[in-house]
């Protein structure tokens, strides 16, 4: 079954994905996700979901849902890939891990512990290395490595003002924040 083009248009315009201008001409669409803005109030970047029992967030700026809680249990990059493939969060599937860019977007360098902003509405961020699903080049000798958020090293650009992104072997032990949203491929 084909969809004409207008209504397909008026279906991505209504879930929020596009601004729509139908006019005398074609219609047009103009993708209106905020990855390219900053939005400096808190109440307005982050948005609890109550379609998903208060139990995740969507972030505005980057259009990523996190888990309200991550799981501050330690695993190994392995074990929080599966982690996130089996949670239902909201009594929704669908989570995986973050990317390194996508768990980066969330640092407030004018913040420490977590290097959040303030009155983010997460609970429990642990100042602690959490997994991305990055995967990385070879260190140490092993050529199984992902990024990670690091507030062992210097540099304040993580959760904590002395962490700093790293790059670890997958049977470390770090922490699990799952994410949902659409996403093509994650470089594994």
């Amino acid at each position: 079954m084909k969809i004409p083009i207008k209504k397909h248009l008026s279906y991505l315009a209504g879930a929020g994905l596009i601004s729509m201008t139908l006019g005398a001409g074609p219609a047009s669409a103009i993708d209106v996700r905020s990855w390219d803005k900053n939005i400096n109030d808190v109440n307005k970047r982050f948005i609890v979901l109550s379609t998903l029992n208060n139990e995740a967030v969507l972030d505005k700026e980057s259009q990523i849902v996190w888990e309200k809680t991550p799981d501050n249990t330690s695993t190994t990059w392995f074990g929080a890939r599966n982690a996130c493939v089996r949670k239902e969060v909201g009594s929704k599937a669908g989570w995986r891990l973050p990317s390194i860019q996508e768990l980066a977007s969330l640092i407030d360098s004018t913040q420490n512990d977590p290097a959040i902003k303030s009155g983010h509405p997460f609970l429990n961020v642990n100042s602690d290395r959490y997994w991305s699903g990055t995967k990385g080049a070879a260190i140490s000798g092993s050529s199984d490595n992902a990024w990670s958020l690091d507030p062992g090293t210097s540099g304040a650009t993580t959760f904590s003002t002395s962490g700093a992104i790293t790059l670890s072997v997958t049977s470390e032990s770090n922490l699990t924040w799952c994410v949902r949203s659409p996403l093509a491929s994650q470089g594994e």
